[in-house]
């Protein structure tokens, strides 16, 4: 990879065990030896590291002394998840200097989440060790092996996992047993071989930069136009834009490497077509010419084999979906929205899941993110109006540019096609009536059979491109942004605009979604 750093590979390590340890030298050395067993679950990765996240409540013993562990490998962040409130929470911490422990891996934490109210503590814990299992790749159980230790124990934690299939490692508290390793559903090797290929890409490094740099450019002056502070702007551009530029540049290599095949692929076959035609009409006698429809077709086949062998197809629209989640990334970062892993509504469940590469690619990269500081109410004027400026009206103007660019398109070809069957019309009627000569004739019958095999490949680049259907999506779009933009202008303060900042990159994701689910099904394939 070129120019920035590859998206690591990162690890959700849920953790569970007692409060009460004994030899806890020893159970580091394990916790350490349990995560390199995890990095072996992965496959060889070429250019991505691998990085942890310990999702944890940071009760006393094994959920600290997990956290301590992992913190300590390069790349590792915490995520805390409270049972309750911390000064609540802090009522059940009984060890010397437990409340300044807490504090000090508290403060070190990416970011916390605290539930909300349950009937009892015990249940409190029960839904901490629940959540913890339900969000982790694999989960680290610091335990004795015993059951029955109350309602949010570890055994409760365990089981529960076990019933998820939740990849397991169970490390014996007492140490007189080896770490069992129980793999449940197992970890989704093919999300990290997507990652490592797409960090493996290779990108004009020099294209980036003028791309980034010209951006960047234009976004400072747009935050100088409307007050916005010009340091946030190009912190962010160096940390999110570049991933951007990448990624954008690698979706628009594949989809005019699957637009020009698929071209190809409607051509040749056509071409195959008035081969035929052109032999059996002019040239019977040449056996030899059905050689060329030979050829021409087992082009057809190679370049579809082709397509699916290198993916072409899957790499665009993939690309494609990531390059849109870091446009949007840029300004939900400089808005200190918080970002959690989407889940497509029912209605678009094809475009992707939850466990899709892309998505595991971006989340990723949004927790490697360096948080900004909060901003203070003076600021919420000047935050609206880049954000409008900047993201909002941008995304109104490219898909009012793109309803009108493929409405054309869509028109152009159809008017070729319509003049394609007036002359397929006007051939078969001059041929019917005998019309010149046996040359001409036979001519006439070439257009009749030709020009039809023509037309039916342009409408099938149409049909494949989905000109018509593009235009409309985005000119729905367009409509959709323009009613956000109003109600956004309306916004008086930050508790009032943030949330409209997330329907935005709500909005924009499934719209990404609804354009997956029409282009997903048109892969290369033999004309039929």
């Amino acid at each position: 990879m070129t120019g920035q750093t590859a998206i690591p590979a990162r690890i959700v390590i849920g953790v569970t065990g007692h409060r009460r340890l004994e030899n806890e030298a020893f159970l580091a050395s394990e916790v350490a030896g349990v995560l390199e067993k995890i990095k072996n679950l992965l496959p060889p990765l070429k250019r991505t590291p691998v990085a942890f996240t310990v999702l944890s409540p940071l009760a006393e013993g094994a959920d600290r002394l997990m956290a301590q562990v992992i913190l300590g490998t390069t790349g590792a962040q915490l995520d805390v998840i409270l049972p309750m409130g911390k000064e609540d929470y802090a009522a059940d911490f009984t060890l010397p200097d437990s409340q300044a422990e807490f504090e000090e891996l508290f403060a070190k934490s990416r970011k916390s989440r605290q539930l909300s109210p349950s009937p009892s503590r015990t249940e409190a814990y029960a839904r901490a060790g629940r959540y913890t299992v339900d969000h982790c790749d694999v989960l680290i159980a610091i335990w004795d092996g015993e059951a029955g230790n109350g309602q949010g124990g570890t055994w409760e934690v365990v089981s529960y996992a076990r019933t998820k299939q939740c990849p397991l490692f169970w490390i014996r508290a007492d140490g007189r047993a080896e770490t069992t390793f129980e793999p449940g559903r197992g970890i989704n090797v093919r999300t990290f071989e997507d990652l490592d290929a797409f960090n493996s890409e290779r990108v004009d490094k020099r294209r980036v930069g003028e791309k980034l740099r010209e951006r960047c450019a234009d976004l400072q002056k747009k935050a100088r136009d409307t007050g916005f502070p010009l340091g946030r702007v190009h912190d962010t551009c160096s940390d999110v834009l570049s991933h951007y530029f990448r990624t954008d540049i690698l979706a628009l290599r594949y989809q005019h490497i699957h637009y020009k095949a698929g071209s190809f692929v409607y051509a040749l076959a056509t071409g195959a077509v008035a081969t035929a035609a052109f032999q059996a009409l002019f040239f019977p006698g040449w056996s030899h010419l059905a050689l060329v429809e030979v050829v021409l077709i087992g082009a057809v086949l190679a370049i579809v084999w082709l397509g699916h062998r290198r993916s072409w197809h899957a790499k665009w629209i993939d690309y494609r979906f990531l390059a849109e989640r870091f446009r949007s990334a840029f300004f939900l970062a400089l808005s200190r929205v918080e970002v959690t892993a989407p889940r497509p509504p029912r209605h678009l469940s094809l475009a992707y899941s939850s466990k899709d590469w892309m998505i595991t690619a971006f989340m990723s990269f949004w927790r490697g993110l360096p948080r900004l500081k909060p901003f203070g109410r003076a600021d919420f004027a000047r935050l609206r109006s880049f954000i409008l400026d900047a993201w909002i009206e941008d995304q109104i103007r490219y898909h009012q540019g793109t309803a009108g660019r493929h409405r054309r398109r869509h028109r152009r070809l159809a008017r070729i096609g319509n003049v394609l069957f007036g002359l397929t019309f006007a051939a078969a009627f001059l041929h019917f009536i005998g019309l010149g000569g046996e040359f001409l004739g036979r001519l006439l019958l070439f257009l009749a059979i030709v020009s039809p095999a023509v037309a039916a490949s342009l409408g099938a680049v149409r049909t494949h491109r989905e000109y018509l259907r593009n235009a409309q999506r985005s000119q729905e779009m367009a409509r959709h942004l323009q009613e956000l933009k109003a109600r956004m202008k309306e916004a008086q303060d930050l508790e009032s605009f943030l949330p409209l900042v997330q329907e935005a990159e709500e909005v924009m994701l499934q719209e990404n979604a609804d354009w997956r689910v029409v282009v997903r099904f048109h892969e290369l394939e033999p004309p039929a």
